[in-house]
């Protein structure tokens, strides 16, 4: 199956939107760009005064990759459970404060507010914590009055949602706190890599992309998550764990260019419509199940979350279709214990993340579902989805 490339052309690289792209998003805000969304993350460590021994909460469904700036900083994560539908109960996080919690860790999932953003702010302002407002799958779904302001410090991530390499935001929203600077100069390979994407796009076309990325695949295979062991959970990738030398590194100027031609509206409007579409296309589909079955007003999808069992093995087999799924945050901090957090590991085992960029038209997502039926159909009946559906 060839879709059309979501990597950068030459032209992309010199395009300039007549509203200036993403970065007007923070005008007016005080916002520092950076190398990384983990940069930003352990910089807000030392903005918030945090020191070695302080205890953080952070939610059990994570990535892994945002807790390990925080464990450089010689900070403590206490996991806090996260519901079947990702949501966060402020009287779960209450029962886990003690007088060595100064800050909670909150994450807002693909594209989605946290519904009780403003309780969580209202605990953190009883009990003296700051609040680290991670929005960094949340780029485009500003317009919620939820995402990104009223933590004392908000993170952002901008390839997540654009095809840069690079790039994190950090945000000081609480007047009393200095934003911090960043002058380390930034590594040459992602740059260097977003330049060379942008020629094969050019001079390839889709066709010739996908020709050559199976071949690259063919000669040497992605790194996929590897067959579980149940007597173990499995680690997260190696490069997911934090490098000391990244603090204080800036964005790439290669990295932002191409930020400056995107059409941030239309992007959104294009999200927006391939989402609804999946909705419409996954209903009454057995074996599968949407994370989050409606679509509100000002939420922009980072991807379209499902539930699937079997997901490594359906994972594998739609990336070797030419299809860019993830088996979304598959892996696990080998620092946490992730043990008592049942919803959450269920959700780090059953999330597939499928493809929702603005180049992607109708008949491709139908091509992407008809192949994923065709995938459920083979697998052996698992009722695990049914033992964990998200409340009405």
């Amino acid at each position: 199956m060839t879709l059309p490339s979501e990597r950068l052309s030459l032209a992309q690289l010199l395009r300039r939107d007549a509203q200036g792209g993403v970065l007007p998003l923070f005008a007016g805000r005080r916002s520092a760009l950076t190398y990384s969304t983990r940069v930003a993350i352990r910089a807000a460590c030392d903005v918030l005064g945090l020191t070695p021994g302080d205890e953080v909460l952070v939610p059990a469904y994570n990535c892994g990759s945002e807790v390990d700036p925080l464990l450089q900083a010689g900070l403590i994560p206490v996991l806090y459970p996260v519901g079947a539908d990702t949501a966060v109960d402020p009287a779960h996080l209450a029962a886990l404060i003690t007088p060595c919690t100064k800050a909670l860790y909150l994450t807002h999932y693909f594209g989605f507010p946290q519904p009780r953003t403003a309780d969580l702010r209202a605990l953190c302002d009883a009990h003296g914590l700051a609040l680290m407002e991670d929005c960094a799958l949340n780029l485009l779904s500003q317009g919620r009055a939820e995402v990104g302001l009223l933590g004392d410090v908000a993170f952002f991530c901008l390839y997540k949602y654009f095809p840069v390499n690079a790039g994190g935001v950090l945000v000081v929203n609480r007047a009393d706190l200095l934003l911090p600077t960043f002058a380390a100069r930034p590594r040459l390979r992602p740059a260097a890599t977003l330049v060379m994407q942008a020629l094969a796009a050019s001079l390839l076309g889709d066709r010739g992309v996908a020709a050559l990325t199976a071949l690259r695949h063919k000669l040497r295979p992605p790194r996929l998550m590897p067959p579980r062991d149940p007597a173990r959970l499995p680690d997260m990738p190696g490069h997911y764990y934090f490098d000391p030398a990244l603090i204080g590194t800036r964005i790439s100027t290669l990295a932002t260019r191409p930020l400056a031609g995107v059409d941030v509206q239309a992007t959104i409007a294009l999200r927006r419509r391939n989402y609804r579409a999946y909705l419409d296309l996954l209903s009454g589909l057995d074996g599968v199940r949407p994370l989050f079955p409606d679509l509100p007003e000002g939420v922009c999808p980072l991807n379209m979350p499902v539930l699937v069992d079997h997901r490594d093995q359906i994972t594998a087999d739609l990336y070797h279709a030419g299809i860019a799924v993830a088996s979304w945050w598959g892996g696990y901090h080998k620092a946490l214990d992730y043990t008592p957090f049942t919803e959450a590991r269920h959700l780090k085992d059953h999330v597939l993340a499928l493809p929702l960029y603005p180049g992607l038209e109708p008949q491709h997502l139908q091509s992407i579902v008809a192949l994923l039926a065709a995938l459920l159909a083979k697998q052996a009946p698992d009722q695990s989805l049914a033992r964990f559906q998200a409340p009405e």
